[in-house]
């Protein structure tokens, strides 16, 4: 490791750890959620919104065991040629970022969240996904719909922007997390930039769930052209930056009926 990168990263483990007496006690529990910033990203300039709905949510019959799914969970990046439903899709969105209670001042979701303020965000590099143009969306939360941002070829974006890896060139869709700093910053001061990289690792690992158990290959991606993503995303990098990747789609053998059943 360069001797600046690791007093850079060494200044921030220091600048942000916790002292016994270093906070007034139970501040954190004190958080006003009616002060804070805006929990939901939208873009009113979208080309085009695609309600999800609910999910078409596999029958316990249907899919993997929650034990089984976690002894039999890979890695997995040989994808074929080949898309993924709108319902598929729908279901690792609503595995990774489903709101499933509304408590009033917050809602919760299907991954935890420091402090339940959920400065995730999703975009997605759709590349094969029935009843999809291929190009940038964004997940709006709140409405549950697809937000439609540029029309174009991403593979090729995707491929560039990670370096030349082939599996996000081949992949039905690339997941691209970006966090809003401020949601977490607002109540947790310096210790936010911690936060925001422990709640993208949670939505990952919902993600390797959800798409291990409806048979997909998923894989994380740790290596990508930060300021390059950025740009292209229109986020500014700082206050809005990239935050961690994935690439998803069908694999050989991989759906768990056909797994299951007699031979």
């Amino acid at each position: 490791m360069h001797p600046e990168w690791q007093r850079i990263a060494n200044e921030f483990i220091q600048a942000t750890s916790y002292r016994l007496g270093d906070l007034e006690k139970g501040w954190a529990a004190r958080y006003d959620f009616s002060e804070r910033p805006p929990t939901y990203l939208q873009y009113e300039e979208a080309f085009v919104r695609i309600p999800l709905g609910e999910p078409d949510f596999p029958s316990s019959g249907d899919s993997a065991d929650l034990w089984e799914l976690l002894q039999n969970r890979r890695s997995k990046r040989n994808f074929l040629p080949q898309p993924l439903s709108l319902n598929e899709l729908n279901l690792l969105l609503w595995g990774t970022q489903g709101i499933t209670a509304d408590m009033g001042d917050y809602q919760l979701r299907t991954t935890p969240s420091a402090g339940a303020l959920y400065p995730i965000e999703t975009f997605l590099l759709i590349n094969h996904v029935e009843g999809l143009e291929k190009g940038l969306y964004h997940l709006d939360v709140k409405n549950w719909c697809l937000e439609g941002l540029k029309k174009q070829d991403v593979s090729e974006v995707a491929y560039q922007l990670t370096e030349e890896q082939e599996m996000t060139r081949r992949a039905a869709v690339n997941f691209v997390w970006t966090a809003k700093v401020d949601r977490t910053r607002h109540k947790y001061n310096e210790r936010a930039y911690r936060y925001i990289w422990w709640d993208s690792g949670h939505t990952a690992q919902n993600l390797h769930l959800a798409a291990n158990a409806l048979g997909l290959g998923v894989s994380t991606i740790g290596h990508w052209m930060d300021h390059d993503m950025n740009e292209f995303l229109g986020i500014d990098g700082t206050e809005h930056l990239s935050v961690l990747m994935a690439s998803v789609g069908k694999i050989a053998g991989g759906h768990w009926l056909e797994e299951r059943r007699p031979k």
